[in-house]
């Protein structure tokens, strides 16, 4: 799956795309802060697009590749790329948020760009215990993938890490989608797979000091199989059973890892902790 070339940021930058890192966990709970019954993913795209602003910075996702928002937001079974639209969550939903924000500064005499992304599945009002436990699970799926970054590890530990929670638990695992690097254009190699057998396929990589990774399980209550929506952007699984999704930034150190849009320490997260 190719793409483009992996990026390897120099200790210089750390310290920017740290910045961006929190930004974007910021604002991203601060939208999950708002959710309630009865509000729309409109009104928390358009305050998230205004405190990214306000911040001096750049909504990452608006516009990018013309995607219309600043936040992704995925609803129910809508797995991935949800566009906001006007209709007003109720309680039992779950909703995913996934947000960008970029820094734009100068290093080396030219224009550079440091991209904080990050995602969360939140719960709205009271919800089943059965989607509970799944964003319970997709989440412990996130840190079990972040636990297998180290330098000299390969990406298939990640995958093989993300894989093997997701099968514990018999929920579907997103195939099409994953994490991957994060550079100046915000995506880079290498694609981040939840599952090995993505390897049969495509080279594997190791893990580099200077990288900055994206982990991002994709768990299902039903099967893996997904379908994308007419507008072009919005994913969802193919029963139409709940989809939940998480996603954290990883920096690659020489020191060891920084989860740098761990703003709210969610590894222990639980809906309702």
């Amino acid at each position: 799956m190719p793409g483009k070339p992996i990026c390897i940021f120099e200790p210089g930058q750390y310290d920017l795309i740290r910045e961006a890192g929190r930004l974007a966990g910021e604002v991203l709970h601060l939208c999950g802060d708002m959710i309630k019954p009865g509000i729309t993913p409109l009104e928390l795209d358009d305050f998230a697009e205004t405190w990214i602003r306000q911040q001096g910075h750049i909504p990452t996702f608006k516009g990018y590749y013309g995607f219309p928002g600043t936040l992704c937001i995925s609803v129910n079974e809508e797995v991935v790329h949800g566009i906001p639209g006007s209709r007003p969550l109720k309680s039992g939903d779950v909703v995913s948020i996934d947000v960008g924000v970029s820094i734009k500064e100068s290093f080396k005499n030219r224009d550079f760009f440091y991209v904080g992304d990050n995602a969360f599945t939140f719960p709205v009002g009271e919800i089943s215990p059965k989607v509970a436990r799944l964003l319970q699970h997709t989440n412990q799926g996130l840190w079990a993938g972040i636990d297998a970054v180290k330098p000299g590890n390969m990406i298939s530990d990640i995958a093989s890490a993300v894989e093997s929670l997701a099968k514990s638990h018999r929920y579907g695992n997103v195939e099409e989608f994953g994490g991957h690097g994060v550079g100046p254009d915000y995506h880079c190699e290498p694609f981040i797979p939840n599952f090995t057998e993505f390897y049969r396929d495509y080279p594997d990589t190791q893990i580099q000091v200077g990288m900055v990774l994206a982990i991002e399980p994709m768990f299902n209550i039903g099967s893996s199989h997904i379908v994308k929506h007419k507008d072009g952007w919005t994913i969802s699984t193919a029963d139409r059973k709940p989809s939940a999704h998480f996603e954290h930034e990883v920096l690659v150190t020489d020191s060891g890892i920084e989860v740098i849009t761990d703003v709210r320490k969610t590894r222990g997260w639980a809906p309702g902790v």
